[in-house]
């Protein structure tokens, strides 16, 4: 049932999803978390997290991206828990967490960010002759 959430989440995905990991602070009114982002796009991201956020939670992030010189902040809205490791059947507790405001100069600095990076989800590699796929760049969510 919750999984059934996260693969409607991602077949109805507007942007491209980047497999990242930075570091992001979470809050709400009554709690605080410094965690990871696992993935992120124009629209959201999902922090991996043995106890998830509950739905429909509003939520202030602070987000450190590399090579930057300040963070960015938003605020997002929790629509989904749970998400499939990608290429496995495993599910990952954490929380999709959909942006639901950011000022324009920083989601200006989040898309020159993004359009930096690799998607995701894409074609898969050609196979390699010694094994392995050229370019895969060693992107997993585990």
């Amino acid at each position: 049932m919750a999984d059934t959430s996260s693969v409607a989440a991602v077949s109805t995905r507007e942007d491209p999803r980047y497999v990242i990991s930075i570091p992001v602070n979470c809050s709400t009114r009554h709690l605080f978390v410094a965690s990871h982002v696992c993935n992120i796009s124009r629209g959201g991201l999902f922090i991996r997290s043995e106890v998830p956020l509950p739905l429909n939670t509003e939520v202030a992030l602070e987000l450190s991206l590399p090579e930057r010189e300040r963070s960015i902040r938003a605020t997002g809205r929790v629509i989904w828990n749970y998400d499939i490791q990608k290429g496995t059947s495993h599910i990952m507790p954490g929380s999709g967490i959909r942006f639901i405001g950011m000022s324009v100069s920083d989601r200006a600095t989040l898309e020159t960010y993004l359009a930096g990076l690799s998607p995701a989800v894409s074609k898969p590699p050609t196979p390699h002759p010694g094994g392995g796929a050229p370019g895969s760049g060693g992107q997993t969510n585990g």
